[in-house]
């Protein structure tokens, strides 16, 4: 993989771009791809090529759609129970899913990202800090996706 493939694309907000930048920092090579999500739309971050090969094929918004009902176990575990929901992390066969939400006032954007495993437990909890530093920094509107028609 070259240099040039592991660069988030240039057209990319300050924002998007030091989200990738620090979800790379903390992941390396084994980061796959990295997209943001409203209620209506995702936008992808970062896709590494061997990974966009993959998914050229599927329906990605239909896995996508799968995710944003995040929006609701978000908001149902923080009414139910005593700790703030901050990430969901999950297993498949060949690669990991990680998903926590950058909140504003009046903007929740989901964060979505892939993670080849490793052998070694990625700490999801400082993951999970880090962007949630962006989103104060930035804002969360400044990570919403940008819709396309």
């Amino acid at each position: 993989m070259t240099g040039k493939d592991t660069q988030p694309p240039s057209d990319l907000s300050e924002a998007k771009s030091a989200l990738v930048d620090a979800i790379r920092g903390r992941l390396g090579d084994n980061l796959r791809d990295v997209w943001v999500l409203d209620e209506r739309t995702q936008e992808p971050l970062y896709l590494r090529p061997d990974v966009a090969d993959r998914v050229s094929d599927i329906d990605v918004e239909k896995f996508l759609d799968n995710e944003r009902y995040g929006f609701v176990t978000r908001q149902t575990y923080n009414l139910l129970h005593y700790s703030e929901f901050r990430y969901t992390h999950r297993g498949f066969d060949t690669w990991e899913l990680f998903r926590t939400f950058v909140v504003g006032e009046s903007t929740q954007v989901g964060v979505v990202v892939g993670v080849d495993p490793d052998g070694d437990c990625c700490d999801f909890g400082a993951l999970t800090d880090v962007i949630w530093e962006l989103g104060e920094t930035y804002g969360a509107a400044s990570l919403a996706p940008v819709a396309t028609e």
